[in-house]
């Protein structure tokens, strides 16, 4: 979709101006994504997925920081967006636009399983030995990314806080406003509430904990290697949980057409991304650290500009 089709689409309708619009005052959904990768990076001293692993037990509050931004560039509950595409859906249905409305499932889904790969190999599965005596990052740096991620929880849960700005920029450009309340907005004879929803969502997780805590079975914390897998004992260099090549199971699927003009697609961007962050770094860090800030400068004016 264009902008220039997403916008027609937009004005139609308050509730899809809404829909549309309000993503754009979510953007603090990506600050979480950015600042929490960033601790693990500063903490860590590298940034490839495949050399990570298991670092909630040692970033725990990092580790919620992405959580929640996951959840919201998703634009699932509980978190903020929720209710702006629950009503792009609504619109498309309602307007018989059933292959956009598939379109946007799809690209709801791709979504979370691009993402899921970064804390899936950040976070879950095995510590590596490296990695044992990391710590989460000083409250210079976490203070910010827990605020951010609150504010994203907060207005998920209570979008009615800034819905009134919505409201205005739909008066000043003549359209009915969206009628809103503390906990989402009124559409016809419907109205999603997101603290009802976070409500049951939060019941549905105090259940499911006193049943595990309460009901289950005891047990004892070991360490991670005093375990083993199909009769064989592990060891630090054994990377058993499924990190490592973490797309095998799809490649199965398409490796008979996954190669020729495919494959050399693949490698040429990645070369040129890496050849791209290489210079980058360099410029930045090594060459001439002050040019460098000197020419972005310059690009970002000339792109706020124009």
């Amino acid at each position: 979709m264009t902008r220039t089709s997403g916008a027609r689409i937009g004005c139609q309708r308050p509730s899809r101006f809404w829909g549309l619009g309000c993503p754009k005052i979510y953007h603090e959904v990506e600050d979480t994504l950015v600042l929490a990768v960033t601790a693990v990076v500063y903490r860590t001293g590298t940034a490839d997925l495949n050399k990570m692993g298991g670092l909630v037990v040692r970033m725990p509050l990092t580790f919620l920081v992405l959580l929640f931004g996951i959840i919201g560039l998703a634009r699932l509950p509980p978190m903020n967006g929720f209710v702006s595409k629950l009503l792009v859906y609504r619109s498309l249905v309602s307007e018989g636009m059933p292959l956009l409305f598939v379109g946007t499932i799809v690209g709801t889904l791709g979504t979370v399983l691009s993402v899921f790969k970064l804390i899936h190999n950040i976070f879950l599965g095995q510590l590596r030995v490296e990695h044992e005596q990391i710590h989460e990052v000083p409250w210079s740096m976490m203070l910010p990314m827990l605020l951010v991620a609150g504010l994203v929880f907060v207005t998920g849960v209570m979008p009615g806080l800034v819905l009134e700005w919505v409201a205005a920029v739909q008066t000043s450009l003549g359209l009915d406003p969206v009628h809103y309340v503390l906990g989402g907005v009124k559409v016809q004879d419907s109205q999603v509430d997101m603290i009802w929803i976070t409500g049951v969502l939060f019941a549905g997780v105090g259940i499911a904990a006193l049943i595990f805590f309460g009901l289950g079975n005891r047990s004892k914390r070991v360490h991670q290697l005093d375990n083993y897998a199909g009769g064989h004992f592990l060891t630090a260099d054994i990377r058993y949980q499924y990190t490592d090549h973490f797309y095998a199971g799809l490649m199965h699927h398409i490796g008979s057409w996954y190669r020729g003009s495919f494959r050399w697609a693949e490698d040429a961007v990645t070369t040129a991304v890496e050849i791209l962050s290489i210079l980058a770094n360099r410029l930045v860090r090594q060459e001439v650290p002050a040019f460098s800030m000197l020419v972005m400068a310059v690009l970002f004016m000339v792109w706020a500009i124009y």
